[in-house]
């Protein structure tokens, strides 16, 4: 979600601080993708640093 729609979702809710259980279940689902795009990142990135580590292993075993 980018941070249009965050505003525009804040701006729904009403003067009192409530919200829609709508709203309320579009936020927690919203989050819960987000939080599975950031473990997905994060494991592409060990993995990028395992192939750093291997292929760097492999440079120093061919220099010898």
């Amino acid at each position: 979600m980018n941070n249009s729609n965050l505003q525009l979702s804040l701006a729904r809710t009403s003067t009192d601080g409530a919200v829609a259980p709508d709203e309320l279940s579009r936020a927690k689902r919203e989050l819960l993708q987000a939080e599975v795009r950031l473990a997905k990142a994060r494991a592409s990135a060990a993995a990028a640093e395992i192939d750093i580590k291997v292929l760097g292993a492999r440079l120093k075993a061919l220099a010898k």
